[in-house]
């Protein structure tokens, strides 16, 4: 049985997980072909201070792709559910709710997961391109926070989809737009090592909440 949702979700959300792999790649692309840039118009020494001594991030375009990816996923994978209360058909399937429903979030989360390890495999290969290996270890350090925000996208907009109730969505989406508000606050070099284990505590708790509004949307009339 899950390997049948499992393949059925994968028929949802294919070319959607292609486009966001491609936006992905694309937005690497662009931050290599700007840091190519970069040192071809201006002294190394320049940007060296630019980065190391003022602190500012080099690859801070691209900061906000993990957010669009997590969101873009989940929109494909729990709308086509939301037509015509497929959602509460599903529901009725000869398998236990919360499995069903925790088994669709993890595809969904380990499809994420992937595009994310692209993004910070990429990431830490063009910064080394021209930083020591320290500056690319920091870039990913830097860059996790976003990382986390893709996934708090992912069941932020997932609770939303799946919430019958009108209160509880606004509630979902307060908190969810508030945490990734927290997950963006940087200035500089990872600036959040030290609250990160415990922010991915705390975002790891919306694996167990997607349960509530499946229960409830189960028994909404």
């Amino acid at each position: 049985m899950l390997k049948s949702v499992f393949l059925k979700e994968w028929l949802k959300i294919r070319w959607i997980w292609l486009l966001a792999l491609i936006i992905n790649l694309c937005a690497l692309g662009y931050l290599l072909l700007t840091v190519r840039h970069q040192f071809k118009v201006e002294h190394s020494e320049m940007i060296w201070y630019w980065v190391f001594e003022l602190r500012r991030l080099l690859f801070d375009a691209i900061k906000y792709v993990p957010l669009l990816t997590g969101a873009m996923i989940a929109v494909a994978q729990f709308l086509p559910e939301m037509i015509s209360n497929r959602f509460r058909l599903s529901l009725h399937l000869p398998i236990r709710a919360d499995v069903l429903v925790w088994s669709w979030v993890g595809f969904g989360a380990l499809m994420g997961g992937l595009i994310m390890v692209v993004y910070a495999v990429g990431l830490y290969f063009i910064i080394s391109g021209w930083f020591p290996e320290e500056a690319a270890v920091s870039a990913v350090l830097t860059a996790a926070p976003w990382l986390l925000a893709g996934w708090v996208a992912y069941f932020g907009v997932t609770l939303i989809m799946m919430e019958p109730h009108a209160p509880h969505k606004v509630f979902y989406m307060a908190l969810s737009l508030a945490f990734i508000g927290l997950l963006y606050q940087e200035k500089g070099y990872q600036e959040y090592d030290e609250a990160l284990p415990v922010l991915a505590c705390m975002a790891a708790l919306f694996v167990l909440t997607v349960i509530l509004p499946a229960h409830r949307y189960r028994h909404h009339s």
